[in-house]
């Protein structure tokens, strides 16, 4: 199993984003278990990308610390339109407190299995790895858009706009 982590900083208070996240991960308030969809893309060359939705199971998991809260991710492998291999994904989504008030942490960690056996492990040694990171860390960067469009759209309403 091939390990991934990422990480990136999004511009809105915890207080904000926790309930955003919550909604986009599909969990309804007092509820563990949620589904939601996600799109995977990849950067290919300057505009363009190669993108592929997948469907996630979500579960909330216990806190480790105030301020943070965990979330269990987990999609399966399947094959685009196209016949285009994507690797299933168990992982955990953490979101925590930055280290100013307006910044919050998100932070994706967990393994994926390369499809293909022992041919899909070499392209993954070689060429898939960074795929995963650079799709993984554009997956952070889709949700902490939407969470940043949510802090926007809450300020905006506190100040009448």
């Amino acid at each position: 199993m091939a390990m991934v982590r990422e990480r990136v900083y999004i511009e809105a208070p915890y207080t904000q984003a926790l309930p955003a996240l919550e909604r986009r991960l599909g969990l309804a308030p007092g509820e563990d278990r949620g589904e939601c969809v996600l799109t995977l893309t990849l950067p290919v060359t300057e505009g363009r990308e190669l993108a592929r939705t997948v469907t996630a199971a979500t579960e909330r998991l216990a806190a480790s610390a105030n301020y943070a809260a965990r979330f269990a991710l987990r999609w399966d492998a399947g094959l685009s339109s196209r016949g285009i291999p994507t690797p299933g994904f168990t992982g955990t989504l953490s979101v925590s407190a930055g280290e100013d008030y307006d910044e919050t942490a998100l932070e994706l960690d967990g393994g994926y299995e390369p499809p293909g056996g022992l041919a899909g492990r070499a392209f993954d040694e070689l060429i898939g790895r960074p795929i995963a990171h650079a799709t993984l860390t554009a997956l952070l960067g889709g949700v902490g858009d939407e969470l940043r469009a949510e802090h926007a759209r809450i300020e905006a309403g506190k100040h009448g706009g």
